[in-house]
């Protein structure tokens, strides 16, 4: 299950969101959360 725009909306507006929801963004994206947190500039670390 991907994540729905309200979950994308609040990660823009900097809220706070379940770690879940950026599982699923990842999965989606087929990247890794960090990547999605800016830990790493490669998407495909770990793989």
């Amino acid at each position: 299950m991907a994540a729905n725009k309200n979950t994308v909306s609040k990660i823009g507006q900097g809220t706070d969101i379940r770690i879940l929801n950026f599982a699923r963004i990842a999965d989606y994206l087929d990247c890794f959360v960090d990547y999605l947190l800016g830990r790493t500039d490669n998407p495909e670390v770990n793989r």
